[in-house]
C-alpha cells in the first residue's frame, strides 16, 4: 500500500513539473480592420502555400506592420518553432507569428549554445530580413489602415 502511495505522489509531482514546463499559448487579436484583410489575403494564399506566417513590427510610437510571409528561412524555422504567439483570425484559423524585435535582441539558436559561447571567440548568428516584397499592412492601433 505504501509502495502504490509512493508512486501516486511522485507521479504527481512529475506531471506538475512537466506543466509547468509548456509555456501557454499568446493569442494576438487584431483591429477587425486588419483582420479582415488578412483573413482574405490569407485565403487566397493558402490555396497555394501551406508554411503561413506573420510577421509583427512597430514603425513607429502609433503605427504597426504586419508581414504575410509564405517562406522561411532557417532562423524564420527557429523563431516560430520556439515561439508560442499567434494570431486568430477567424473561427479556428490561427496563423504563427514573431516579432520583427526577435531580429534585434535573439539569436535563432538554442539559449544554451548562445551561453556557451559567451566569452569565447565563436560568432553568434546574425539576421537581416528583407520583407519589402511581400503582402503588408500598415495600421494604426485604432485600426485605421495607413497606406
Amino acid at each position: 500500500m505504501k509502495k502504490i502511495i509512493l508512486i501516486l505522489v511522485l507521479s504527481f509531482f512529475v506531471s506538475n513539473c512537466k506543466a509547468q514546463k509548456n509555456p501557454s499559448d499568446i493569442i494576438y487579436f487584431l483591429p477587425a480592420s486588419v483582420k479582415e484583410i488578412l483573413y482574405k489575403e490569407v485565403q487566397k494564399t493558402e490555396e497555394k502555400k501551406k508554411n503561413i506566417f506573420f510577421v509583427l513590427d512597430k514603425e513607429n510610437e502609433d503605427t504597426f506592420v504586419i508581414y504575410l510571409k509564405t517562406d522561411y528561412n532557417e532562423s524564420e524555422k527557429f523563431w516560430l518553432k520556439h515561439s508560442n504567439r499567434s494570431v486568430f483570425l477567424e473561427k479556428q484559423l490561427i496563423i504563427p507569428l514573431y516579432l520583427s524585435i526577435d531580429h534585434i535582441f535573439s539569436y535563432p539558436e538554442k539559449g544554451e549554445n548562445v551561453i556557451k559561447k559567451l566569452g569565447t571567440d565563436k560568432g553568434f548568428k546574425r539576421v537581416i530580413s528583407i520583407r519589402d516584397h511581400g503582402f503588408q499592412i500598415r495600421f494604426k492601433r485604432n485600426g485605421e489602415i495607413v497606406k
